[in-house]
């Protein structure tokens, strides 16, 4: 029986991380141009959910700096 797959092999230089994911993203937009909005869609809310985070963590380390000084 046949398997066949449609899969992308990718080697990212990670000194230039935004230019390389940048590519990837286009090629796979490219590849399943129906899924545009749906693969951009879940894009925005994965790097949005990541973003949340680090201010999270930088609120949090924020309040922490703060609330050991004296006044």
């Amino acid at each position: 029986m046949a398997k066949i797959k449609s899969t992308l092999d990718i080697q990212l230089d990670l000194t230039r991380p935004v230019e390389d994911l940048t590519e990837v993203i286009s090629a796979v937009i490219a590849s399943q141009p129906h899924k545009r909005k749906e693969i951009l869609e879940g894009l925005d809310i994965a790097v949005g959910n990541a973003l949340a985070e680090i201010q999270a963590q930088e609120d949090q380390k924020t309040d922490n700096d703060s609330s050991g000084k004296v006044s």
